[in-house]
């Protein structure tokens, strides 16, 4: 039988490199399909290098962001350990990282006292969700380009702005995006009837510190006194009070008041303002009457009539007879009473003695409605202002 036709067949071939085996011919009289069981050899499949595949793979992994894989909630808790100035920058790196630092969590409190701030930082500062704001003895430079859009509003609750270098117009326009506040100091500041407006529309207002704030009208207090329904703790000593604006305060003040500093009226308090306090805060637990020259022994028989007052403070009123502050001892909540310049320390003795275990002159500075107390700089009433 003759063998198949070749015609039209691809020659049967050893597959090589070599470019002049390929021209040799196939060996004569063997057919060109695989029907004697030879083993053609066939052209591998083209792969990758091993080691560029592993080198490729290896570059990948090092070029992709470790922080992709991280949820949000773990970067919101990376980022709370982080100092505000840090997380300021963090929140520049990239859209994801800007978006995670604006949670209202990592901006709940912030200490800035003693600074110098221009009014662009104050206006950054505001912006975020801080509820706890610590401003005392800060200085704010350029306060007259401090703007905020009208319907924007802060989230601050407990703010301390004693003796800040600030002037009337930029703290208007800071308390004008304020009405969640709680608790308020504005030590040694000076006020006008705009600024004590602003501070009446924050009706839960508990705690206001005015002390030796100067420029009180009658009318602006009247407007704190009766708009701050909440208001338990005042302290407006050394404010210089007119008479007006002292029977405003006495009569128009919340009846449920617990602590009140009014210290300092040397003309202006009398008996008839102390009967007054007595009648409508029936509940007082703390009360700071010093340097009001104008008391007489009156006031002690109307101070005994607060069956749940603690602490009181009568320094230096000058016209109330020693034997007089013996009658406080039937006040049997009584625990404090300063009477510091009125008496040499024999006759302090005897008091004391004739008191019981009343303390006298236990405390020189009066702490109603003060953010901070002694050495403690850390905390605003009792609350941290440092992470």
């Amino acid at each position: 039988m003759d063998p198949p036709s070749l015609k039209g067949r691809i020659p049967l071939t050893t597959v090589s490199n070599n470019h002049s085996l390929q021209q040799q011919p196939p060996p004569v009289g063997i057919p060109s399909g695989n029907s004697f069981g030879i083993n053609v050899p066939r052209k591998p499949d083209p792969i990758l290098c091993d080691d560029k595949f592993f080198l490729y793979r290896k570059r990948q992994e090092k070029d992709q962001d470790p922080f992709g894989r991280l949820s949000d909630e773990v970067l919101l808790h990376i980022f709370k350990w982080l100092p505000k100035k840090a997380l300021f920058r963090c929140g520049e790196v990239c859209r994801r990282f800007n978006r995670v630092t604006k949670d209202d969590s990592l901006w709940v409190r912030i200490d800035l006292s003693g600074r110098t701030l221009n009014s662009n930082a104050l206006r950054f500062i505001l912006s975020h969700g801080f509820t706890i704001l610590r401003m005392a003895q800060t200085e704010i430079v350029w306060p007259s380009e401090l703007v905020f859009h009208p319907d924007h509003r802060t989230k601050l609750q407990y703010l301390d702005l004693s003796m800040t270098t600030i002037d009337k117009r930029a703290l208007f326009t800071l308390l004008a995006v304020c009405r969640n506040l709680r608790k308020l100091s504005l030590e040694n500041i000076p006020l006008d009837d705009a600024i004590c407006y602003e501070i009446a529309q924050n009706p839960n207002i508990e705690t206001l510190n005015l002390s030796m704030c100067s420029d009180i009208s009658p009318t602006g207090l009247l407007a704190i006194v009766s708009s701050l329904k909440k208001l338990h703790n005042l302290n407006v000593a050394w404010t210089h009070l007119s008479s007006s604006a002292l029977t405003h305060l006495v009569t128009k003040c919340n009846p449920g008041m617990l602590r009140l500093n009014i210290a300092g009226c040397r003309t202006t308090m009398t008996d008839s303002e102390i009967a007054s306090i007595v009648r409508r805060c029936p509940t007082l637990l703390e009360l700071d009457v010093s340097d009001c020259t104008n008391l007489t022994q009156k006031s002690i028989d109307h101070l005994c009539r607060l069956q749940k007052l603690e602490y009181l403070a009568l320094s230096r009123c000058y016209n109330i007879n020693t034997t007089a502050y013996l009658k406080l001892a039937n006040l049997e909540t009584l625990a404090f009473l300063d009477i510091f310049g009125l008496m040499s320390d024999s006759s302090l003795a005897v008091v004391q003695s004739a008191m019981g275990c009343i303390g006298i002159n236990k405390f020189y500075h009066s702490s109603i409605a003060r953010p901070t107390i002694g050495s403690r700089r850390t905390s605003i009433w009792g609350i941290k202002t440092r992470d």
